[in-house]
């Protein structure tokens, strides 16, 4: 898996403003990793770099059984508590490539688009087969090489090659799965059909609503926000068809 060194978001300079360009995730995604993970009533659930609380949030909504949600950034677990206190979840501050909890304990460790995050991608891997009982399942939600190079962003300059460095790509995630000991990897594509207006969407650029964006300087940023606008307009008009795609990469320990 690569081992490619770049800048890390800084979540707790954007915790304040992370919801308000994130949208709660979309039902079919929550229902795949419930499917996926095999996620069902008195399981115990861990969802690794879980931000403000978005997911486990989600889960808990519609599962009744104990969720954990770790997350490294004290500004960004503030919120998820700050939402999440009516509901059983457990919010715990600590990082994905040493977790505090012990030897087989949950039923599913699942990651969504947090695995890029991550320095060293196979300890974190090691770390959720640790935490895994015998048979629970890993569900690593990310964005292929092919996705990446596809998206609507992929016109904001400098952001495709920032992401082909940051993510692993799909073949070497499951070979570095099956190298730590999971079972029966597999790969499924999940694809999301949505219209947005482009102005609309252009406000969700210039509030850096994709981590990546705020890895370039404030000057870079503003350059190729310009660039990318009058690419957008130019192609799409007043209204932007987004396929967007999500990779699901699951395995057995």
């Amino acid at each position: 898996m690569s081992r490619h060194k770049v800048p890390k978001t800084d979540y707790s300079k954007i915790a304040d403003y992370y919801d308000k360009v994130r949208p709660e995730p979309a039902d079919v995604l929550l229902a795949k990793i419930i499917e996926y993970g095999k996620v069902d009533a008195d399981r115990a659930v861990l969802d690794v770099g879980c931000g403000t609380g978005r997911f486990p949030i989600g889960i808990s909504n519609v599962k009744n059984l104990l969720v954990c949600g770790l997350e490294p950034s004290i500004e960004m677990l503030k919120q998820a508590v700050a939402k999440g206190k009516s509901r059983n979840i457990h919010w715990v501050r600590g990082d994905g490539q040493k977790m505090p909890f012990r030897d087989g304990f949950f039923n599913c460790v699942y990651m969504t688009l947090v695995l890029h995050h991550i320095a060293n991608k196979e300890m974190a891997l090691r770390e959720i087969y640790r935490a895994l009982k015998n048979g629970g399942k890993c569900v690593i939600m990310t964005t292929s090489h092919y996705r990446i190079k596809r998206h609507v962003i992929h016109d904001f300059p400098g952001v495709t090659a920032i992401d082909l460095k940051r993510f692993p790509s799909v073949p070497s995630l499951k070979k570095t799965m099956m190298k730590i000991g999971f079972r029966a990897v597999r790969y499924h594509r999940v694809k999301l059909d949505e219209y947005v207006s482009t102005d609309e969407y252009l406000e969700k650029v210039r509030n850096k609503y994709i981590s990546t964006l705020t890895l370039l300087s404030e000057e870079a940023f503003q350059r190729g926000f310009k660039i990318f606008q009058q690419r957008v307009r130019r192609k799409y008009g007043a209204k932007i068809r987004r396929v967007i795609g999500f990779d699901f990469v699951v395995g057995i320990k």
